[in-house]
């Protein structure tokens, strides 16, 4: 009777389809029918968690911009770095006059959002040195203190898959100061410590007034002076370059804002914010270190099945449907980490799990992995626990904003789980 009512319990918790006997291989399991069948299981848990200390100052690119999603909240985009004057920085005794100042970014074709409204960017002087940190780094959330007065701003409309660059004009003051010490030989461009101890860095801040893309650029930006030289006929248009180097900082800062989201109660790394708590959805983004997890948390009561044998699990993956586009893509793929009850990574999962695209309808995008070592694992598990399964992205996760949502379960194409097994019948 025991038997009979966990039995009972299971079915309820999943749906069964597909039974087939066959003989094969009775003698390995002395005498009885083999019955092929699958559970298309409703009983995952989608959950969202977050992590912290994403490592930014050597990422592998920039990223600028600020944007108001509507299940998570703003997220905004910064860069702090320092640039150093070239080896023989040097215009003295040269028949040249000053033209202009400008920082100068190059596009590395990363965007997130749409990129038909304008961005405005505002560059400004850091006021403090800029080092790392003890433990050699830098995280997403450092930021150090600017001057609150801009140097210069540039509005413009993006063009991230061209190969042109921007170009934020500064003000004349400073650039005159720079060309001053070029035309002097002035020993605060002798050498890159001298330089930094007069010129600490830039700051590009992106406006936050309004909602519009992130975009990536190169870890190379560069503060140019133009000058022309009158010594050639007709005059010539030069700069001299002070550009980052791979010793000096390139830092990109990330705020999060989720006043107003259901976001607003997931405060520590060792939390779960379970989809029943927003909209039967669970969320990843990149940069706002939000991580989708999904536990099995009945995977151990299927060996109370008598001779229960899994054979293949499937997850499937559904984002919802028109939460993505070409502006807003989905990721390709998730690199995939076992964790405990707490979110502590203990070991990463052997296969990633891949976007399978309905071109068609668009009905049936999902992502796949298969999962059998993993339920395997935790049917063999003699103790209780909470382990369960975290998806991130593979590439560039500190310095983009790749987002999904989920689906759970109440929408269309729920995340499952598909186990495949053979049970003996000995009758």
């Amino acid at each position: 009777m025991k038997q009979f009512w966990f039995v009972v319990v299971v079915i309820l918790m999943m749906t069964s389809c597909g039974v087939d006997s066959s003989e094969i291989g009775t003698d390995f399991f002395n005498e009885g029918a083999l019955d092929f069948s699958y559970i298309d299981s409703s009983s995952v848990k989608l959950s969202t968690i977050r992590i912290e200390d994403l490592t930014t100052n050597v990422g592998a690119r920039m990223l600028l911009g600020s944007h108001v999603d509507e299940k998570l909240g703003r997220i905004t985009a910064s860069s702090y770095f320092q640039v150093v004057p070239p080896s023989g920085a040097d215009l003295q005794y040269e028949d040249v006059s000053y033209d202009y100042i400008a920082i100068v970014l190059k596009y590395d074709h990363y965007f997130y959002y749409d990129t038909t409204a304008n961005v405005t960017l505002r560059a400004h002087y850091v006021k403090e040195d800029m080092e790392l940190d003890d433990d050699g780094t830098l995280y997403s959330d450092r930021t150090f203190a600017i001057d609150e007065n801009p140097l210069g701003s540039l509005t413009f409309l993006p063009k991230p898959n061209r190969s042109d660059s921007l170009e934020i004009i500064l003000s004349d003051d400073l650039g005159k100061e720079l060309f001053e010490k070029l035309t002097s030989g002035s020993d605060q461009l002798s050498s890159s410590t001298e330089f930094l101890r007069y010129f600490k860095g830039l700051a590009i801040l992106p406006d936050t007034s309004s909602s519009t893309c992130l975009l990536g650029f190169a870890i190379t930006p560069e503060l140019r002076v133009y000058y022309k030289d009158k010594s050639t006929t007709p005059i010539t248009d030069k700069y001299i370059s002070f550009a980052a180097s791979s010793s000096n900082i390139v830092q990109t800062n990330i705020h999060t804002n989720v006043q107003n989201t259901k976001l607003t109660t997931l405060k520590d790394t060792d939390e779960r914010l379970s989809s029943d708590e927003t909209d039967e959805q669970a969320y990843l983004q990149a940069g706002a270190g939000l991580l989708l997890r999904i536990d099995m948390p009945y995977l151990r009561e299927l060996k109370q099945i008598e001779n229960f044998y899994p054979t293949q699990a499937i997850l499937d993956i559904y984002p919802i449907r028109n939460s993505y586009s070409n502006v807003e893509p989905i990721p390709s793929s998730f690199v995939v980490y076992k964790a405990d009850e707490k979110n502590n990574f203990y070991a990463q999962y052997g296969t990633s799990a891949t976007l399978l695209n309905d071109t068609d309808l668009d009905r049936y995008t999902r992502y796949t992995l298969d999962v059998t070592s993993f339920v395997k694992e935790q049917m063999e598990l003699a103790e209780f626990n909470e382990n369960g399964l975290v998806f991130s992205l593979s590439e560039n996760f500190p310095v983009s904003v790749d987002r999904i949502y989920a689906g759970n379960n109440g929408v269309d194409y729920k995340t499952r789980l598909r186990i495949y097994f053979v049970t003996v019948n000995n009758n």
